[in-house]
């Protein structure tokens, strides 16, 4: 495998060559890891998630490591800027990362739907990367989406109908939707992207979408 980006402890930013197999091993881990049947937010399906994939780092010897809710701090604040819900890593400098926000889809709570697409696509989803606020040194982020109903097309469709609603704010270049990433090649567990105008360099945010209920967990 051709490797693009500094694989230097010290590099500047995150090996862009290594996220297909981050993406992969997501993909892989995912289903392999027990999930509650119950319905629980965010943190309670991403911290054991997160446990379940530090367990494979070592025996699978990636080279990169995963870890939950890291607070993200500056020297000149005596306040937190923010807090990544998974921060992928390859050397050994804490600003340079790979992040992903996480997000529930298509959840069902006491009887009644709601896509929270909104929540996906707005300030507290994918807008975090675009204001800065999840700056790893590089012009790329992630979002994982947990489809808790199983309907990823369903769950995609309506990703696609905020993008529009939001296509202003988000300053995303056509097409106004998911669009299937080149990192990954598979269609059994493809990647999507997003890609949007920056000042200097365009940030495109990579889309991870998960059945939650997968192989009768």
């Amino acid at each position: 495998m051709n490797i693009i980006g500094s694989l230097d402890p010290f590099a500047d930013t995150f090996p862009p060559s290594l996220l297909p197999w981050v993406f992969r091993t997501i993909f892989k881990e995912w289903n392999n890891f027990s999930r509650t049947i119950r319905n629980p937010l965010e943190n309670r399906i991403t911290k054991p998630f997160v446990g379940h994939l530090q367990s494979c780092q070592e025996t699978r010897q990636l080279p990169f490591f995963f870890d939950a809710n890291v607070k993200l701090v500056e020297a000149e604040k005596d306040t937190e800027t923010g807090e990544l819900d998974i921060r992928v890593m390859h050397g050994k400098r804490p600003k340079v990362f790979f992040a992903f926000e996480c997000k529930r889809l298509n959840v069902i709570r006491n009887g009644k739907y709601s896509s929270l697409s909104g929540k996906y696509v707005g300030t507290g989803g994918m807008g975090c990367f675009l204001s800065g606020q999840y700056d790893g040194g590089s012009d790329c982020g992630g979002m994982i989406g947990y489809v808790m109903d199983n309907d990823v097309k369903k769950a995609i469709s309506a990703i696609n109908k905020a993008l529009k609603t939001y296509k202003n704010t988000l300053k995303i270049k056509q097409p106004v939707k998911l669009k299937m990433s080149p990192l990954l090649s598979k269609k059994n567990n493809p990647c999507y992207e997003t890609v949007h105008i920056n000042i200097e360099n365009d940030f495109t945010i990579y889309h991870v979408i998960l059945p939650y209920h997968v192989n009768g967990y």
